[in-house]
């Protein structure tokens, strides 16, 4: 769902901060909050039987926190008013989560002996705490969640956005002590005050986890999320919004939804093997990169591209698989040597000279009798001279071609070429609109 426009844009999460101060003020905040207060309020008073009203309590409230965060992630930007099955079994792996990033710190502390060493690790942990429950709700997968790998690959598809999200949480924390402080000082460390206490706790947890499930909600193209077309923010009322669901995407998402993240990219993996729809390469792509799986992108990759140039002929797109395959790993290469050609020609209308250079390295070598050669290196040519401003690197690469190929077609634009190079300044052609 790709919203490029600035009217239709999703805001940036530090955009939002307003109403996600107000969001547990929603009734269906207000009526859970006052549910669980009760239920805590009683249980202090009661001996035995009041311990398990005040742990009803405490996970009454982090499960409807948790239900907020699934929802806003979806693209609901409202409470949920029914709380859902689905997060009962995630609100246990936040827990299980949580208990292993401090089994994680402890052991540090107590292997290391070292105060220093566990605050920083004790600093890392907190940093990736967000993009660890993030990964909890977009998989359903604890595994996947303690992976370090994963917390980083979270982190850089977010990007700078993920720092002042982290920033925001922070700042939330600190006015829950203040808040808390201020009840303290109100209403005492009486009943009335515990219940006091509970409330403002609550408050900030519900506006906490609404931020962190905005952050996947405003990433979710670049996380993989899919979103609810009938639940996006009400800020685009009146503007029919369309989700792709596919039978095989549809499947996928209730597998992810059980916790069987691998059984959904297996899933769509059998029906990208029988031909499969856009969307559904997109969505395989983005849960294989969302798990690090790089092979499988680099295997995918070289498929889909020559699916999208010449069965789709979606060049632009077939440039951006390209783009993506070269930053994992930069000796990737198309399945068919013509396709070096075809996407090379793509990227020199866009001005991406980086990626032809990178593109068409070695492929004499790979290729040595190929037709396409001279017009390879002629692009790679354009690209030194443009690109990077070599020009002696470029002169001397149109010099052997203009030697090797003399009758070639391109002949007279590699001569105009070298003269612009040898005569006159570095002027790099416009790239083409995108």
């Amino acid at each position: 769902m790709a919203l490029l426009d600035d009217e239709n844009r999703i805001p940036r999460v530090w955009e939002r901060l307003p109403r996600i101060f107000a969001y547990p003020f929603h009734s269906a905040c207000l009526t859970s909050l006052g549910l669980f207060a009760l239920l805590y309020g009683v249980g202090i008073f009661l001996p035995l039987i009041g311990f398990l009203l005040v742990l009803v309590a405490y996970v009454g409230l982090y499960k409807f926190a948790a239900d907020c965060l699934e929802a806003t992630a979806r693209g609901w930007m409202e409470p949920p008013e029914i709380q859902s099955a689905n997060t009962s079994w995630m609100l246990a792996k936040q827990f299980l989560l949580l208990f292993g990033l401090i089994l994680l710190v402890v052991a540090v502390a107590i292997a290391t002996g070292s105060m220093l060493l566990t605050a920083l690790v004790g600093l890392a942990v907190g940093f990736a705490w967000p993009a660890a429950i993030m990964i909890v709700v977009m998989t359903n997968s604890l595994l996947y969640a303690l992976n370090p790998l994963a917390w980083f690959n979270v982190i850089r598809r977010i990007g700078w956005a993920y720092f002042i999200a982290v920033l925001l949480l922070m700042m939330l924390s600190l006015s829950q002590t203040m808040a808390e402080g201020l009840m303290a000082w109100l209403a005492g460390y009486g009943w009335l005050g515990a219940v006091g206490l509970f409330l403002v706790g609550g408050y900030f947890l519900i506006a906490s986890f609404h931020l962190m499930g905005y952050l996947v909600y405003e990433n979710h193209e670049a996380l993989g999320v899919e979103v609810d077309g009938e639940g996006v923010d009400k800020r685009r009322e009146g503007k029919q919004v369309s989700v792709p669901a596919t039978p095989a995407l549809q499947e996928a998402e209730e597998r992810i939804r059980q916790g069987d993240t691998d059984g959904a990219i297996a899933h769509l993996r059998t029906t990208l093997n029988q031909g499969g729809l856009p969307e559904e390469h997109e969505r395989y792509r983005k849960l294989l990169s969302l798990q690090g799986r790089k092979e499988e992108l680099l295997e995918h990759g070289r498929e889909y591209i020559s699916i999208l140039l010449y069965g789709h002929e979606d060049e632009k797109k077939a440039m951006l698989v390209m783009k993506e395959c070269l930053q994992l790993d930069p000796n990737f290469r198309p399945k068919e040597a013509r396709t070096v050609l075809d996407l090379a020609q793509v990227m020199d209308r866009f001005a991406d000279h980086e990626s032809v250079i990178k593109l068409t390295n070695g492929f004499a070598q790979q290729h040595p009798k190929h037709p396409d050669v001279a017009e390879n290196y002629y692009l790679a040519a354009r690209a030194l001279w443009f690109g990077r401003g070599k020009d002696e690197q470029a002169l001397k690469i149109l010099g052997q071609l203009i030697r090797r190929f003399p009758e070639h077609e391109k002949r007279g634009e590699m001569e105009r070429l070298a003269s612009q190079i040898s005569e006159g300044p570095l002027t790099s052609p416009k790239p083409k609109p995108a």
